[in-house]
């Protein structure tokens, strides 16, 4: 497996989603029988329980738009667009979500009181200092009114010191490491501390745990998230002992067993690929049954190749409604909607789509709010500070500075999923917040 890129791991949703074949909604009680060998919950929270009005459905109504195109004929209305993309470890498909978004706000909600959507996207590739021409390109263009994120997680710290609070940036998670505290920063689906401090919370509510035991690769982005899961879980209450391995290491029964895997109440791996491999065949060969709660790193076409096939069972946290829970009505709608104006399904079932789609919608609904001939940088600034939510595909409410070490940080929320195996996931919390 080769190196992963730095701080690929940042992210809780860092990698796609496995476009997987035949995925529907199973209504039976979580229990993990399969490659992995673990047992998930014996009892499980309640689906998604946000009242209707809090499930973005109706988009028109969500954006203030109107039942028709914009009209070609008026000027467009701007939006700067930066993302990772065009190599390794990139994710194009969060640019393909947004782009989605534009184009089903300009054909299906109006435009922007009439006026056209339009992106001016510049893409980081491989290096850090990408992200300063990108804020140099965006912060240049008069047109650009604020500017919206997708897979930031190279390039973040050159970007933030050029555009410095001068433009509104939305995000959808936060991925890179300096966005959290960037200027004028505003992530509605949160950043990587604040969302695994959920997993504290889910492991000692619903799964009753005492201890954890928690590996993870020795990749600078792994090392990053299994200190935000450690301190979660402790946080809660937890005993927790954390054990590293070598991105190159197949045979995984040293680490996991140091971790004390045989004898915790549930198993975190934070890892990618040929490690989530490892892992579940670790836990298989020592015939650990206990819960393993994972993030969506490890639901990936290669993960179920080395598996036989299919995903591990295990039970995956996620900060947004998952886009292969096809049993959810935000779920549903974005699946519509997205293919009416030709996102492949293949694209929208990986996490970063949705996520590029929510920020474009998220503001359009700004752009509505202020109206289209008086719209500044000063005015999307002002509106994104006060927006509570909800979020397209996401909370029902979000609280941007919530956090003083953390301010652009607006929502510390996750949801948890068990798979079922052969495409199909059960959802099985509503939105839970880091332990108090």
């Amino acid at each position: 497996m080769p190196t992963i890129p730095r701080a690929r791991g940042l992210s809780l949703v860092a990698s796609v989603v496995a476009p997987l074949l035949g995925v529907t909604a199973c209504s039976v009680s979580a229990t993990n029988t399969a490659s992995s060998g673990s047992t998930g919950p014996a009892a499980v929270a309640s689906t998604d329980t946000r009242p209707p009005a809090a499930v973005v459905t109706d988009y028109r109504s969500y954006v203030g738009g109107k039942a028709a195109k914009a009209d070609a004929k008026q000027s467009p209305i701007t939006l700067g667009w930066v993302n990772v993309e065009g190599g390794p470890g990139g994710s194009p498909e969060a640019t393909l979500g947004a782009r989605a978004a534009v184009k089903y706000v300009n054909d299906k909600l109006g435009g922007i009181g009439g006026h056209p959507l339009r992106l001016n996207v510049c893409t980081v590739v491989s290096a850090e200092e990408e992200g300063q021409k990108c804020g140099q390109q965006l912060l240049g263009d008069k047109s650009v009114s604020a500017i919206g994120v997708g897979n930031l997680y190279l390039g973040d710290a050159s970007f933030n010191s050029v555009v410095a609070g001068k433009k509104p940036v939305l995000v959808g998670v936060a991925t890179g490491p300096t966005l959290p505290t960037a200027a004028n920063t505003y992530s509605t689906f949160g950043d990587l501390p604040h969302i695994f401090a959920t997993w504290g919370t889910y492991a000692r509510d619903v799964l009753k745990a005492k201890s954890v035991a928690v590996v993870h690769t020795n990749t600078p982005g792994d090392k990053i998230a299994s200190t935000a899961a450690v301190q979660g879980l402790k946080a809660a209450g937890l005993s927790v002992k954390s054990v590293g391995f070598d991105v190159q290491a197949t045979d995984l029964i040293g680490p996991v067993t140091a971790a004390g895997a045989n004898t915790a109440d549930a198993v975190v791996p934070i890892t990618i690929g040929s490690g989530c491999v490892g892992v579940a065949k670790a836990l298989k060969q020592l015939g650990v049954t206990k819960p393993v709660v994972s993030t969506p790193l490890c639901m990936s076409p290669d993960v179920a190749k080395g598996l036989g096939g299919d995903l591990p069972t295990w039970t995956y946290g996620v900060a947004q409604t998952l886009p292969a829970d096809t049993s959810a009505p935000d779920t549903k709608a974005f699946l519509t909607a997205s293919a009416e104006v030709g996102l492949s399904k293949d694209t929208a079932s990986q996490v970063f789509a949705p996520l590029g789609w929510s920020t474009i919608l998220t503001y359009a609904k700004v752009l509505n709010t202020i109206g289209a001939d008086k719209i500044t940088s000063a005015a999307v600034s002002e509106q994104l500070k006060k927006f509570t939510g909800p979020v397209v595909m996401g909370a029902a409410e979000v609280q941007c500075g919530k956090y003083k070490d953390a301010p652009a940080v607006c929502n510390d929320q996750a949801r948890f999923y068990q798979y079922k195996g052969k495409g199909a996931f059960q959802p099985l919390t509503d939105w839970i917040r880091p332990p108090k």
